[in-house]
């Protein structure tokens, strides 16, 4: 399975003890081994091992199911040799393909098998855990049947996190089918002041690729009972992927705006930096989308390329920025208001929104030439905003 095929077909007994922690609605945790899986809502518990270290969840409404396994291979060659000897044992037939994951070799593969005599498909990856020996196996599948359920497999998967010091980084098959096409240079002009910063070719294109892709899963939930936890991890699926591809953005900004900003304003910088950052976003180019079977969303790379975007992309885009100067920041989304907006941990005067953390974030709107702790009359009912954190995991 080559690079360019995926990319096409995308497109179309001893153990560790360990605690598995749900929160957020799906988010899977797990604080000894370091890794997480923000998988889709809905998925129910249908089994799982004594030990602990092997779970197999269903879906209701979907026909997918998921197998999570955490396995202690000390022998193993690598990764993908551990994804082979579990997708062997499953009798599958399948392609093992061998690639780096944030420099930690990896194994991924799509697969077809026979289960209970129905013919499946499915995606499969393994990877190192934190503690030297042993790996996480995800085996997510659904019936040959359904190939429509394949977007919400690769999403399933794709979610996976096994450090958390790569939290906001591209997901695994997105990295394998999207790898490095060298960088590009581009100027921004924030402020008056010209930051020089790059992209990577391929950032655009792939960035794409997750905002259609976790599109698709969230036009699942449009009558669900869990719609409002389907949107936040939407949300969160793309500030992931799109906050990756642009540290190296973030931190040349940093790097050029704030210590002046620092040393003219030693007890205000934050603040100060915080708008100059939102006046930018707020001189950006307004578009939506022309049909409803596209996002709004414009990825982060394109937005700063200077392709027209909306109200979600330029908060996400804020958080971004904000986040790794290490200034809390997040998003707010409403139904009713079809609007999202920014809001920040910074003490300064101004309209707030209490987050779930009990403390005052500062509202962010992003559309209109105001400050930070504006908002109009017509959007301040706070109970028609949801808030979408992009740190709390």
């Amino acid at each position: 399975m080559t690079r360019s095929t995926l990319r096409a077909r995308l497109f179309c007994t001893v153990f560790f003890l360990f605690t598995v922690f749900f929160a957020n609605a799906e988010i899977i945790k797990d604080n000894d081994f370091q890794f997480t899986l923000d998988i889709p809502e809905g998925y129910n518990v249908a089994e799982q091992s004594i030990d602990g270290m092997s779970f197999h969840f269903r879906h209701p409404n979907i026909p997918v199911q998921l197998v999570m396994k955490i396995t202690e291979e000390p022998q193993a060659p690598s990764a993908a040799d551990v994804l082979k000897k579990n997708l062997n044992k499953l009798n599958a037939k399948s392609e093992i393909v061998y690639f780096n994951w944030n420099d930690t070799p990896c194994g991924i593969s799509n697969f077809t098998m026979t289960l209970a005599n129905e013919d499946c498909f499915g995606w499969a990856v393994a990877a190192p855990l934190k503690i030297d020996g042993f790996y996480v196996v995800l085996v997510c599948f659904a019936p040959q049947t359904q190939k429509g359920c394949e977007q919400f497999i690769i999403s399933t998967v794709n979610s996976l996190c096994i450090d958390y010091d790569y939290m906001n980084t591209p997901g695994i098959i997105t990295s394998y089918a999207f790898p490095s096409e060298g960088k590009k240079n581009i100027s921004l002009n924030i402020g008056g002041k010209q930051v020089k910063t790059s992209l990577d070719k391929i950032d655009e294109e792939a960035a794409k690729f997750v905002i259609d892709l976790e599109y698709s899963v969230l036009k699942l939930y449009a009558n669900h009972k869990m719609w409002k936890e389907a949107w936040q991890r939407y949300y969160r699926m793309i500030y992931r992927d799109n906050a990756g591809r642009l540290s190296k953005t973030a931190e040349d900004i940093y790097n050029t705006l704030y210590p002046e900003l620092k040393k003219a304003n030693h007890q205000n910088a934050d603040i100060k930096y915080a708008q100059t950052l939102l006046s930018w976003v707020q001189t950006f180019s307004y578009e939506r989308a022309k049909t409803t079977t596209e996002s709004d969303f414009t990825s982060l790379p394109a937005a700063i390329s200077g392709k027209g975007n909306d109200c979600d992309s330029r908060s996400m885009l804020i958080s971004v920025l904000l986040n790794y100067t290490g200034i809390d920041t997040a998003m707010l989304i409403s139904r009713e208001y079809s609007h999202a907006i920014a809001v920040t941990d910074i003490a300064a005067p101004g309209q707030t929104f209490t987050m779930k953390n009990g403390r005052e974030y500062l509202f962010g709107e992003t559309t209109a030439k105001v400050t930070w702790g504006m908002i109009a009359q017509d959007h301040a009912d706070r109970s028609k905003w949801i808030e979408v954190n992009f740190n709390e995991y």
